[in-house]
């Protein structure tokens, strides 16, 4: 019989000796010798144009120094305009009550007749002062919408101005003095105003509202002390037939000369405190069918809202629908119960240089950019609080009237 398995065996046992003998010879070699790095010695990585190979062959020591700038000796203070000598008010003589400007509901805007020929008293020079805004913008104003917007539905809206002033400093209107206002002290009132102000530093850019003619620019407007240097524009487009004109007053430079055309957004002048003033800002008017103190306007019904916000204009009456002068009007959010605006009703004197209610909405009161959302119009009248719901869409005027609950007639009692 034959045996298996005998031979393989025998090869598994030479093949493990084998691997054994191998690595022990591996590791009976003798092991490099190291190599002593000398910290003299250049390495052979280093980089033969390195910066520190550069630097010490002296590379640029023989080009042009920079130049430099000597300290300043001294801050620049911006010369300011010599302060006039008149102190006293020049008042206006009353002229005649322009006709009834109360037209039908379907509202157009109609080319006016050519620019006017500049007043004899515009042509007075005035020098531009060099002026710097005294502090950096410290928020930005949301954008303004482009006009000219008229979304109401019978076509009552004329927002056709642009605001005066960029949106990196204040341009909304002054909520303490509101037009038609006698200012904030009921003991220390301000002649009513005919405008609104935006309060910002000296140097502050003016921009014309909208395309038209100067029709004056400098000082004494109007024969008036109160206005300073001023800018009056004719505008190249109108309302119903009727002129525009905007007024800017108070400046600290004149940047234009009468006569001169210009395009909405152009520079005009520079906020000032010149003429009749508590602080540095712009008054802007804006003047319907006349170039007269009496025919000015609300301008917050001109000038285009803020993106995302609409306008609120009124009227608070008393039982009998009688416009009642100098009422408070308060603004709540409905959603938060917050208060977001006050102001008052206009006053009137009844004399030629009074305010004037809109030719179609016939207020008394204006609350501008207003959030889009749904608000309470509050007022008090006779010691009853009136309120209304009102809804504010983007770019357009929501109307409320406010007026007292006429109480019940008595009956008389059965015999």
């Amino acid at each position: 019989m034959r045996r298996q398995g005998g031979l393989p065996a025998i090869l598994l046992v030479l093949v493990a000796m084998g691997g054994f003998g191998f690595v022990v010879w591996r590791n009976a070699q003798p092991v490099p010798a190291l190599r002593t790095i000398i910290p003299t010695e250049q390495q052979p990585t280093a980089d033969a144009g390195g910066w520190q190979a550069i630097l010490r062959a002296g590379f640029g020591s023989n080009s042009t120094p920079l130049p430099t700038i000597p300290p300043i000796g001294t801050p620049f203070v911006p010369p300011t305009l010599p302060p006039a000598g008149d102190t006293n008010l020049i008042p206006i003589p009353p002229a005649d009550v322009s006709a009834d400007l109360r037209p039908t509901i379907n509202a157009i805007v109609t080319p006016t007749r050519p620019g006017p020929t500049p007043s004899p008293a515009g042509t007075e020079e005035l020098a531009i002062t060099a002026q710097s805004v005294t502090r950096p913008p410290s928020v930005w104003q949301p954008p303004p919408l482009i006009p000219p917007i008229s979304r109401d539905p019978l076509g009552r809206d004329h927002y056709w101005f642009i605001r005066p002033v960029d949106s990196n400093a204040t341009n909304f209107a002054l909520f303490s003095y509101p037009y038609g206002s006698r200012g904030p002290l009921k003991d220390n009132p301000y002649r009513i105003h005919n405008g609104i102000d935006m309060p910002n530093p000296v140097g502050q850019t003016v921009r014309a509202a909208g395309s038209g003619t100067v029709v004056w620019a400098g000082g004494g407007f109007q024969n008036t002390f109160s206005y300073g240097n001023a800018v009056f524009i004719e505008h190249d487009f109108g309302y119903r037939g009727q002129p525009l004109n905007t007024l800017y007053a108070h400046l600290s430079a004149v940047l234009v000369t009468p006569g001169q055309v210009v395009n909405a957004g152009d520079p005009i002048g520079l906020v000032g405190n010149t003429g009749r003033v508590s602080g540095p800002h712009v008054h802007f008017e804006v003047r319907l069918g006349g170039q007269r103190y009496g025919d000015t306007y609300n301008p917050l019904l001109w000038m285009v809202p803020y993106v995302g916000t609409g306008v609120i204009a009124g009227r608070v009456v008393d039982a009998r629908g009688n416009l009642l002068d100098d009422e408070l009007v308060t603004v709540r959010d409905w959603r938060t119960g917050l208060v977001t605006d006050s102001t008052t009703t206009y006053i009137y004197d009844d004399t030629p240089t009074d305010v004037n209610a809109d030719p179609l909405w016939q207020e008394n009161f204006v609350v501008a950019d207003v959030p889009v959302g749904r608000y309470e119009v509050i007022a008090n009248v006779d010691g009853q609080r009136v309120s209304k719901i009102i809804d504010v869409v983007e770019g357009t005027t929501s109307f409320v009237e406010l007026s007292p609950v006429q109480p019940a007639t008595p009956q008389p009692a059965n015999p």
